[in-house]
């Protein structure tokens, strides 16, 4: 193609609600999360290592029965919803939040590091990563590695990037008082898809999911 010479009468979509053929065997419920799949199919969200967040099923679709696109789901690709989740407060308005099932999302590092002492991690939304990643702190030159990567000195305290050698990246916040005397090491659970931005706080299980931006276009 060239480049324009005149007006081009381009189509064009609101963008508000989008539609996918639904995987073979799926079903997606009204309401619910929906991503799509390594081949680009919608279903049911899970927070699944090669899924892509796409938004919120406009209706129930069954394709259970069919094969990869027999059926089609509409999808709300903008919007607030609200959804269940744990361990909430007025403090994480703003966080990331992660698909944990269908209607349940979280934030990003399902729990902070227990035997590592003095370290609060979190999420980077730029970055997938593994389920489960290990965090090694070494007593012998005062450093921190996370997912096999490169150690850091963390002796004086503050934030550092860490980075496994998948990649993958957290934000690590070091009070250098608090860190172990010996050898620790935590594993890890990180939500690998992001649904959106955690607009309100209803309960510490109940919040408001800003959906606008985590959307794949």
């Amino acid at each position: 193609m060239t480049a324009l010479a005149g007006d081009r009468n381009t189509a064009r979509t609101i963008g508000e609600i989008g539609s996918c053929g639904v995987a073979a065997t799926e079903k997606i419920y009204k309401g619910g999360m929906v991503e799509t799949d390594a081949n680009g199919y919608a279903i049911a969200a899970a927070g699944s290592a090669a899924s892509t967040f796409a938004g919120v099923a406009r209706d129930t679709v069954d394709n259970t029965s069919g094969a990869n696109g027999a059926e089609t789901a509409e999808i709300l690709r903008t919007g607030t919803y609200k959804y269940a989740a744990s361990g909430m407060s007025q403090a994480n308005v703003g966080d990331d939040l992660y698909v944990v099932d269908d209607q349940t999302v979280g934030l990003g590092i399902a729990a902070q590091p227990v035997n590592v002492t003095g370290v609060v991690l979190s999420r980077l939304a730029t970055t997938r990563g593994a389920a489960s990643v290990a965090l090694a702190f070494t007593f012998s030159g005062t450093t921190l590695a996370f997912g096999g990567g490169t150690a850091i000195d963390i002796s004086g305290g503050g934030e550092f990037v860490l980075t496994g050698t998948d990649g993958n990246q957290i934000l690590a916040t070091v009070t250098a008082g608090s860190i172990p005397g010996s050898d620790k090491s935590d594993n890890i659970f990180l939500r690998r898809v992001r649904a959106g931005v955690c607009d309100a706080v209803d309960s510490a299980t109940v919040v408001w999911v800003d959906i606008n931006g985590a959307v794949s276009r």
